[in-house]
């Protein structure tokens, strides 16, 4: 049962309502696996350099540019795509966003996958941001049947809460306790009753996800939750303030971006191998992101520096900084993974992840040439 104060629970539910042709492929060996499969959208912001991004040599005997060198101790574990285009119209960020898991269609890849996973699990998916809010964003990737964006949880303290309630230690079992959703019927109808078509449609798939956690999370035979330790989860004491409304957020502050991100990271390898989900989504930041990273040494806003204007330019090379602490990042989660055993191998065996962006070159605004990565095992 996920426990949340009552006034907080609403809080969350009126936020939530608001809110290939000519493709060359560096190839690796997959491990099969019997454990469940996996997938995880993994995305950055503003394209890259693509003479810097993708890398050089045959299928299996390649070397990583500047701006993906981070994952060399992991390019086992990676498919580097090239060549592969995203059909123009729109070639905007915009427009890159709406459409890279869409193709223009009405529901996106990741909540396709949710619709049909989603059964199995406690939560159909799982979708975090870090300082991805439309406070100062513009665009999400995740659609609902619809064209519906769905909002990223930002906060890693409320996103724990809802994939683990607030009992989340360690495994206990099952501590029944007046629904939440029944407590605040009330409340809640008389919100739905202010909402238009759109907010109150994206209201009832939020609030019908909820009950179907409750009803999980509160039977006994059920073993998503139960037994699954997450006492490692925050080990830094990262804490919202209660009733914080400071603008922007806490948590989407420049100074905890990168912490943010880390406990996003954790939070999902977590919700993954515990199977609370097997179907997630982590957004860093937004299209024409302005976050100023400067433990990076670089000295621009990330959108500034994407516009870099040529490969030898000063802002070239804060962009290479910028992507290629993206890469570290993503380097961390892969390590994540692959250090949990899952089955008959580990949680990166039975995972794919997706990793992507809404442009190919960042300065030329255009989607040729994507920055698409595959990483993990996919179960064989």
């Amino acid at each position: 049962m996920i426990h949340l104060r009552r006034r907080q629970f609403l809080k969350s539910v009126a936020m939530a309502t608001l809110v290939p042709l000519g493709m060359g492929v560096r190839l690796r060996p997959v491990l099969a696996g019997t454990a469940p499969k996996r997938v995880v959208f993994f995305y950055i912001p503003d394209g890259c350099i693509p003479t810097l991004w993708h890398p050089s040599g045959s299928e299996f005997d390649f070397t990583l540019s500047q701006m993906t060198e981070p994952l060399a101790a992991v390019k086992d574990h990676c498919v580097f795509v090239s060549g592969l285009n995203m059909y123009e119209g729109g070639a905007t960020h915009e427009g890159g966003i709406a459409k890279v898991l869409t193709g223009n269609g009405p529901t996106s890849l990741d909540v396709f996958l949710s619709e049909q996973l989603g059964s199995l699990t406690s939560l159909s998916s799982l979708l975090l941001g870090v300082a991805s809010s439309h406070e100062n964003g513009s665009g999400y990737f995740s659609y609902l049947p619809g064209r519906i964006p769905r909002t990223p949880q930002d906060n890693p303290v409320a996103a724990f809460e809802s994939v683990f309630g607030s009992h989340g230690g360690g495994g206990g079992g099952p501590n029944p306790q007046l629904s939440v959703l029944d407590s605040a019927l009330a409340d809640l109808n008389s919100l739905r009753s202010r909402l238009g078509s759109i907010e109150r449609a994206k209201l009832d798939l939020h609030l019908s996800a909820l009950r179907e956690v409750e009803t999980r999370l509160n039977d006994p035979t059920n073993a998503d939750a139960l037994g699954c330790s997450t006492s490692e989860f925050n080990q830094e004491g990262f804490t919202v303030p209660e009733g914080y409304h400071g603008y922007p957020r806490l948590y989407n502050r420049e100074e905890h971006f990168e912490l943010v991100g880390k406990l996003q990271m954790d939070l999902a390898a977590l919700a993954l191998s515990c199977d609370m989900t097997r179907v997630l989504g982590l957004q860093w930041s937004h299209p024409v992101s302005p976050t100023r990273m400067a433990w990076t040494g670089s000295s621009q806003r990330h959108h500034d520096a994407s516009h870099y204007g040529h490969a030898g330019s000063a802002t070239a090379a804060n962009f290479i900084l910028l992507q290629r602490w993206y890469m570290d990042q993503l380097r961390y989660f892969i390590d994540q993974l692959s250090s949990r055993p899952d089955g008959d191998g580990t949680l990166l065996d039975n995972t794919l992840i997706l990793v992507f962006s809404e442009l190919g070159d960042g300065n030329l605004h255009n989607h040729k040439n994507m920055p698409f990565i595959l990483a993990g095992g996919a179960g064989g």
